[in-house]
């Protein structure tokens, strides 16, 4: 035998329509075909390599030989329920879209709503990867294409303002709040230090959102360069959208009388808690008589709420009411009690002089008509953006970005926007279920895949529970699975 001949075993252990060649001390394999030459013969024709030969273990293939091939199983269970509950969004993006810009823009944000926020770089594979890409067989979700969607969305801003819009005119109750995001590229124009530098040491931007409190979704969203506050913020937002008619609930970080007046304009109302170093806070903190009280229920206990506000209102109509709410006073003082000793700050006598102020907020308003616990209530409602908040920080993981362009980043905003409108459909969607949270079904239906038999998809690995969980979401897994739209 020769010192580049095969062994029999080695051969028989290629895989069909190949070849293997002996170099060195190894075996390669190489595709191979059958081809004609000018001189009408035969012969066979060596392509390129796909793999090698180990004695003992058999055909070890490339990466690529692999990669060459068709998936023929994704990932389906996760997705399907979520589009299922969110179908709504794309409807309406489509009324405002062209259809193809339409489904780029909700498949994008579906795979941050269900994997979280990565780089566009990575896109393209988990659209790959998952049934998406067999219901929109002809979308492309290259690094390109979606750069240049995020780019256009920021650059012509025409339809998602509309779009934004429409979300808005449907919406009564509006709260508004500011979120800071890590921004680790310093080509950003609109990465600057901010508040949070301090504790990440990095530049960020702002997120300012809009969110409906009765639906618990958000309506518009837009990034501000990290060193512009909150108040500074939403002058040009609120000069972006119309506002009629809407009651808006702020944070205390958006307080200056030149937004009162923005607040009150369009026949729209107002409440805002005020700061302990405004004068308004500092007039009215002493007068609590702990003669008027309601109790608020949450879905835990009940809360104590003892309350002051003057006979008559501020010169403008406004009015500041004074509440304490005595749980929030207990926890807040049991909690300096543990710190006392640990630093100049926690002393017992600067616990004497505080007590006082534990559990206590002022709201100021232009209400008229409503009881101070409905203004109460009403605020409280404003939590809601907190929670969502956390789900855009925890969920979604949009708590680090590393957009370097000012308009793709302004696109980003608006994807970050649609990923919250499908968070919050599939969460009103989800079954109440003891025990088990909307992540909880998220990641028992992540296990259902689909595989590709004989030109049709067919679900595999699941059970009789998830089977039950699907149809709650009218996604059968048996039979026709309806895939392409």
């Amino acid at each position: 035998m020769g010192n580049y001949s095969v062994p029999e075993h080695i051969r028989a252990l290629k895989p069909k329509g190949t070849m293997v060649k002996a170099i060195k001390n190894g075996y390669y394999v190489y595709t191979c075909s059958n081809q004609k030459g000018k001189d009408g013969k035969w012969r066979l024709k060596m392509g390129g390599i796909i793999g090698s030969i180990k004695e003992g273990v058999g055909f070890i293939p490339n990466d690529n030989f692999c990669r060459e091939e068709k998936i023929t199983v994704v990932e389906y269970g996760q997705y399907a329920i979520v589009y299922e509950a969110s179908k709504a969004v794309l409807a309406d993006l489509r009324v405002f879209f062209n259809p193809l810009d339409a489904t780029r823009i909700y498949v994008l944000a579906l795979l941050y709503m269900v994997n979280g926020y990565t780089g566009l770089k990575n896109i393209a594979e988990l659209f790959a990867q998952s049934c998406l890409s067999v219901r929109y067989p002809s979308v492309s979700m290259s690094y390109g294409i979606l750069s240049d969607l995020l780019d256009a969305l920021g650059r012509r801003d025409g339809q998602p303002t509309r779009y934004q819009q429409y979300l808005l005119d449907n919406s009564h109750k509006i709260a508004i709040d500011g979120h800071c995001i890590e921004s680790y590229s310093h080509e950003d124009d609109l990465a600057q230090y901010g508040n949070k530098y301090r504790v990440t040491e990095e530049m960020q931007v702002n997120l300012l959102m809009a969110y409906d409190i009765d639906t618990r979704k958000p309506v518009f969203a837009r990034i501000y360069p990290g060193s512009m506050v909150d108040k500074t913020g939403v002058k040009d937002l609120m000069g972006s959208f119309v506002f009629k008619g809407k009651l808006i609930i702020a944070d205390r970080g958006f307080y200056c009388l030149e937004n009162l007046l923005l607040f009150t304009s369009g026949g729209n109302q107002y409440i805002i808690p005020l700061s302990e170093n405004l004068l308004e806070y500092k007039a009215v903190k002493d007068n609590l008589d702990y003669k008027r009280s309601f109790i608020y229920r949450t879905s835990k206990k009940a809360h104590p709420i003892f309350f002051w506000e003057a006979g008559t209102a501020n010169e403008d109509g406004s009015r500041v009411i004074l509440y304490k709410d005595m749980n929030r006073a207990a926890e807040e003082e049991e909690a300096f009690s543990r710190r006392i000793g640990t630093s100049g700050k926690y002393t017992s006598e600067r616990l004497e002089a505080l007590r006082g102020s534990f559990g206590v907020f002022v709201l100021k308003t232009s209400l008229a008509h409503e009881s101070a616990e409905e203004i109460f209530c009403l605020y409280k409602q404003r939590w809601g953006i907190e929670s969502y908040f956390d789900l855009v920080k925890n969920r979604e993981e949009f708590n680090a970005l590393c957009s370097q362009d000012y308009y793709m980043s302004q696109g980003l905003a608006f994807i970050i926007l649609i990923t919250g409108q499908i968070e919050q459909a599939f969460r009103s969607a989800c079954p109440k279920m003891k025990g088990k949270t909307p992540d909880d079904i998220l990641r028992e239906a992540r296990g259902v895949k689909i595989k590709k038999k004989n030109e049709t998809w067919e679900a595999a690995n699941y059970s009789k529970k998830l089977i039950e969980l699907f149809a709650h979401f009218k996604c059968p897994i048996i039979g026709d699975l309806h895939l392409v739209t």
